[in-house]
């Protein structure tokens, strides 16, 4: 956990990743925001989204603060129950910051919009309360995500003494399997992430892995192949025993499903 620990220091001076998702990817950054929905107010805010949300998303893309855009929606669990209805993730090439001031008011002139920062951040609230921010370190990722696609978000409990290990483990063994299931079209994509902000021992979860289907059925539908494509993948390797090291080293806290109602990225 020291790099963890040393970028906390280098952004808090900052006042406080290059791509959530993208093959052989470095580690980046993104941030992820969680809204509440207002009562009543869905159509409002399917308005907002395409007239407004949308449009700054992709002016903050084109100006290369961000490199990419998700909002998803809460699929399992949804309602009163879920902690969002919709989440935003903003890719970062360099430390995320927040999305205020001048960031804000510039993307809003690049996207060609009649409105000022403050009309922006009252119309949102007039639709959606923010519930948290988080920053998230992208330790390690394959495929690529498109609309429609489901993402099933692992978030994992595990302690300093474990958490090198952890990482070193989902790399060597779940990274090689989800490049098989990508390739043969059983998942779009897989991420492994560190949650950098807000940090501590006694939050309840420290990382995330992120497993993204390319439908509602897959996510349901076990892999019929999984212990041949383990043995192929990992020949050396018995699959019941590597199951078991990992319920050692981490806890999955739980696991939630959303939707990825829409993507912004490059234009060009």
């Amino acid at each position: 956990m020291q790099r963890t620990r040393i970028f906390l220091a280098a952004a808090a001076a900052l006042a406080l990743s290059t791509t959530l998702f993208a093959q052989n990817s470095s580690p980046g950054y993104h941030s992820v925001t969680c809204y509440k929905l207002k009562p009543d107010s869905t159509a409002a805010f399917n308005k907002f989204e395409s007239e407004e949300v949308r449009k700054i998303a992709q002016a903050r893309v084109d100006l290369g603060e961000i490199t990419g855009w998700y909002l998803l929606r809460a699929a399992v669990p949804m309602g009163e129950s879920a902690d969002c209805d919709y989440v935003v993730v903003a890719l970062y090439p360099r430390t995320p910051h927040p999305f205020a001031g001048e960031v804000l008011a510039s993307a809003i002139r690049k996207s060609g919009l009649n409105l000022t920062p403050e009309d922006y951040v009252r119309h949102r609230a007039e639709v959606l309360r923010i519930m948290s921010v988080a920053i998230f370190q992208n330790e390690a990722a394959v495929g690529m995500p498109k609309k429609g696609d489901y993402f099933q978000v692992n978030y994992m409990k595990v302690s300093d003494a474990n958490f090198d290990d952890w990482i070193a483990y989902e790399k060597k063994v779940w990274q090689p399997m989800a490049e098989s299931l990508v390739k043969d079209g059983k998942e779009d994509g897989w991420s492994l992430n560190v949650q950098v902000m807000p940090f501590g021992s006694d939050l309840p979860y420290q990382a995330v892995t992120v497993d993204v289907y390319p439908s509602e059925d897959a996510v349901f539908t076990e892999d019929p192949q999984f212990v041949d494509r383990f043995h192929k993948v990992h020949p050396d390797m018995e699959a019941g025993t590597t199951m078991e090291h990992f319920e050692k080293l981490r806890t999955r806290g739980r696991v939630a499903l959303y939707s990825l109602d829409d993507i912004v990225a490059a234009t060009h």
